[in-house]
């Protein structure tokens, strides 16, 4: 039997009230991943956390935040019970969980007769009012999540990634996590020349609750400050990350960080499908060969398909010049889509600073190169000093390039 008491929201109540709100309330067991509550929607009931983890997520022009998330004895409704609105937030929870649902003419009525419980509901609501009305206006931007994709290997996404990470949080000096959710077979920790001791395997043993204080356990800093989570470090654990904790993990990252670096395995699985949904930007990689353009065609018709808006998919081009074997435009042509980006082929370089784990976007002989300039292009795009391009031909690649 549930002891209400406990709960600090129903520590200034006298027993009879609370035994008698018992009989006036509603419990419900749910699934992780039920979504109770949906942003606007009526607010009928005021909601209590018996068991589990809940998270309040908020929308804006598309992308989604998490807000804070509700532990047992946590409520939520009280903002929107005394403004009079529809929900400010849509409640997700993650694990398993129990709800109360209170009457709102149970709770107006204990506020009106016990004082204690009046200065309950008012604090939470002091401390919550400016978190749900405020957030997500654009004065608070979100964080965003950036995934680099294809589904064939070979194209560089997992390198590009990682320089493309590193640069983030190096030069423009944002707070920049990589995820590396190759589950399996994942390279960022050979890349980086990292250790693999915290990883994405041993966050799965971490209790639940999960919040950013037990994700960041898991992260290691690289010598640039960037914060990455690894993979697990052995392919047969892989099946053990579950797709909930990955959406939860980067749900609680966008939160707290202002670029989520995603790369991913060359595979378009359950698990992918969500990741890209969750995306805010879409970097699908490829290189001149037909194999490459043939599959890249195939995913991004596939995308179409699945609704997936286009805004959210940006071609880049990988090892752009030399042995061009086809014009870009006629790639462009071929897919029926715009090059966003492109980077120049400079296998002597990346390849070294691979073998090394020395990123080549920290090297400073290489300033002023063309691999440089095109990351750098790549880069300000993303946190949004320069425009994305739309139709590319040569003459604008080479001119873009080398400054004609």
């Amino acid at each position: 039997m549930i002891d209400l008491k406990t709960f600090t929201f129903f520590s200034t109540l006298p027993s009879r009230e609370v035994e008698k709100l018992k009989k006036e309330c509603r419990f419900k067991q749910y699934t992780s991943g039920t979504r109770i509550l949906n942003e606007s929607e009526e607010v009928k009931e005021f909601i209590l956390l018996v068991e589990g983890q809940v998270s309040v997520i908020k929308t804006h022009q598309g992308k989604k935040k998490t807000l804070f998330t509700l532990d047992p004895g946590d409520t939520y409704g009280e903002v929107e019970m005394l403004n009079g609105t529809g929900a400010l937030a849509a409640l997700i929870g993650y694990m398993e969980f129990q709800i109360m649902f209170i009457p709102k003419e149970s709770v107006l009525r204990l506020v009106g007769l016990y004082p204690g419980f009046a200065r309950e509901l008012r604090e939470t609501y002091s401390h919550r009012a400016g978190i749900l009305l405020e957030q997500g206006l654009s004065k608070t931007p979100f964080g965003q999540i950036i995934t680099f994709f294809n589904v064939k290997g070979g194209a560089g996404k997992s390198v590009m990634s990682a320089n493309a990470a590193i640069m983030l949080k190096y030069f423009w000096k944002k707070k920049v996590v990589l995820v590396d959710l190759n589950l399996a077979f994942g390279d960022q920790s050979i890349i980086l020349n990292l250790p693999t001791e915290k990883n994405m395997y041993e966050l799965s043993k971490i209790r639940q609750p999960l919040k950013i204080e037990k994700i960041e356990t898991q992260l290691t800093t690289h010598k640039s400050g960037l914060k990455v989570l690894l993979s697990p470090p052995l392919p047969e654990t892989a099946e053990k990350i579950k797709i909930e904790l990955v959406e939860q993990t980067l749900d609680i990252l966008r939160a707290n960080y202002d670029f989520v670096i995603v790369d991913t395995q060359n595979h378009l699985t359950e698990l992918e499908l969500k990741i890209i949904d969750m995306s805010d930007l879409v970097l699908v990689m490829m290189t001149m060969e037909l194999t490459f353009i043939k599959n890249t065609k195939l995913l991004i018709d596939l995308f179409g398909r699945l609704k997936i808006p286009r805004d959210k998919i940006k071609v880049v081009l990988n090892r752009a010049f030399k042995a061009l074997g086809l014009e870009p435009s006629r790639v462009e042509t071929s897919l029926r889509y715009a090059i966003s980006h492109f980077i120049p082929s400079e296998g002597d370089i990346v390849i070294p600073s691979v073998n090394t784990g020395d990123p080549f976007v920290l090297q400073p002989v290489l300033a002023g190169t063309p691999l440089m300039l095109s990351m750098e292009r790549l880069c300000r795009r993303l946190v949004g000093e320069d425009p994305d391009k739309g139709t590319w031909n040569m003459f604008s690649m080479v001119k873009e390039v080398f400054g004609m």
